[in-house]
């Protein structure tokens, strides 16, 4: 039986703080970020789909998609960002899927799905538990000031294409703060990972 723990959280929240955890715990981890990557490489459907949606303006010379570009475009327009989830669901759906059954097929234990819309998505099902990773709405949005170097509205726009983390803690199992230090953080993962342990979860 694998245990599959659904991560997720918001921009700037720290998410891929705990997923580096993880991974430098040994526990094998599945980034929905770089799945969506794969999909959008030459010659791949997910690129044909996002070209046909969104012209051939957003490739590179070399026919990479320009994934500043196309983000300019999406970041400021909440319909075009539902548009290209749109196009590239069903691709990085089947494909995160699929290495969820990989696992499961060699009878690993524990692995960690680390999905940014696990929720806006509906990939809760396919979770044996959910955990976000949580800071406050203020210390979000500074982060992600000073990370993307963006203005305060242009912070709070990129938030809003998310759900609140507020919503996200309340249908999770399992809610890291990482408004503290990184130690901090950490030490909230081992607790957790204890008690599951002992529990005989994973």
């Amino acid at each position: 039986m694998t245990f599959v723990l659904g991560l997720t959280g918001g921009i700037a929240s720290g998410k891929s703080t705990v997923s580096q955890y993880f991974k430098e715990k040994g526990v094998p981890v599945i980034d929905a970020d770089d799945v969506s990557r794969q999909v959008v490489e030459p010659g791949t459907v997910g690129l044909e789909r996002v070209v046909a949606g969104f012209g051939a303006d957003v490739l590179q010379p070399d026919g990479r998609l320009n994934r500043k570009k196309l983000g300019s475009i999406v970041f400021n327009d909440k319909e075009k960002l539902n548009q290209l989830n749109r196009l590239l669901h069903r691709e990085i759906r089947k494909k995160i899927l699929a290495e969820i059954d990989h696992y499961k097929e060699k009878h690993t234990p524990f692995i960690v799905a680390d999905i940014p819309l696990l929720f806006e998505t509906d990939y809760e099902d396919y979770m044996s538990q959910i955990m976000t990773v949580f800071v406050p709405p203020a210390v979000q949005i500074e982060r992600l000031m000073s990370r993307d170097q963006l203005t305060k509205s242009e912070a709070e726009h990129r938030m809003d294409t998310q759900l609140p983390l507020y919503i996200k803690t309340q249908l999770s199992d399992i809610v890291i703060d990482n408004s503290g230090t990184i130690e901090d953080t950490h030490r909230q993962i081992d607790r957790w990972l204890k008690e599951m342990t002992q529990k005989g979860f994973i």
